[in-house]
């Protein structure tokens, strides 16, 4: 007779209960006690594997058809709803434990560092102060060559001026005033 033969914990005795005991398959394998009644592994079948990857597939491409692929607000606004979610569980006026402090700075500190790459990649194409500075001294170069009447000349550089001088508010901050 075929036993079981699974070391034992404390002695490291071999089981002496026949193979399969307490189980489907008796006679071949451990017995109920030493996992031979465990189903195992879950069963995944090819099917599951082909599915997964077409699901992949469809949400890659509609990653890629996004006109907007750096615009991260959603993203954002989920990571404060979740840390919102997350500070409402606790009750008002009672002392935070440290594990529960540190997950909510935690929280904080991804959500500042989400702002700031946002801001980052938003920043990107935005043009520097000199920038525009430069870009208008040249269209103003350009009317004064090709434009020849004086008074024409002179509204299209005092409207140029108009565009690009700052506001009230934004004083000091605009590009350099246009030399006519």
């Amino acid at each position: 007779m075929t036993v079981c033969g699974a070391a034992a914990r404390g002695t490291g005795d071999p089981c002496c209960r026949p193979a399969g005991w307490g189980t489907e398959h008796v006679g071949t394998g451990r017995c109920k006690l030493h996992g031979g009644k465990s189903p195992g592994a879950p069963v995944v079948h090819g099917r599951y594997s082909l599915a997964h990857r077409a699901s992949l597939a469809e949400q890659h491409a509609r990653f890629l058809a996004d006109p907007r692929p750096g615009d991260l607000l959603s993203e954002l606004a989920m990571m404060r709803a979740l840390f919102q979610d997350h500070l409402g569980r606790y009750t008002d006026g009672v002392p935070l434990a440290a594990d529960d402090l540190q997950a909510l700075f935690a929280m904080l500190a991804d959500i500042s560092k989400l702002v700031e790459r946002a801001a980052r990649i938003e920043n990107q194409h935005a043009l520097t102060q000199s920038q525009v500075g430069y870009f208008a001294g040249r269209v103003a170069d350009i009317l004064v060559k090709y434009v020849v009447d004086p008074d024409t000349r002179r509204l299209a550089l005092d409207e140029l001026r108009a565009v690009l001088e700052p506001a009230p508010a934004d004083r000091g901050a605009g590009p350099a005033v246009l030399a006519g």
